[in-house]
């Protein structure tokens, strides 16, 4: 009971996994060529966050492979839902980035 009551504990409190909803082909089109065309090292690692969110790829695993923290991650897999494309190009930080690094 204590062992398999533990595993079922911690499997009901872990988060549910997060993914960017289905791309259609004209959106996946989009976000890589603006990853192939823009000269700007921060658009590029957001299109990059979306395209590898959707190939089902865990927050985790981005936030690792684009040397970002998951928050981050998070923030724009939100903001591409919300805003598409132009979400990703805007030049202000979260809020919540200027405040951790004071």
């Amino acid at each position: 009971m204590g062992i398999e009551s533990e595993a079922t504990r911690k499997q009901v409190s872990m988060p549910e996994a997060r993914y960017i909803r289905n791309l259609s082909k004209g959106e996946e089109r989009a976000l890589r060529e603006l990853y192939r065309q823009t000269k700007n090292a921060d658009v590029r690692t957001r299109c990059q966050m979306i395209l590898l969110s959707a190939q089902e790829h865990a927050v985790s695993e981005i936030a690792e492979l684009t040397f970002f923290n998951e928050d981050s991650v998070l923030y724009w897999l939100d903001r591409y839902e919300s805003q598409g494309l132009s979400g990703l190009e805007a030049s202000q930080s979260p809020s919540f980035w200027a405040s951790s690094q004071k």
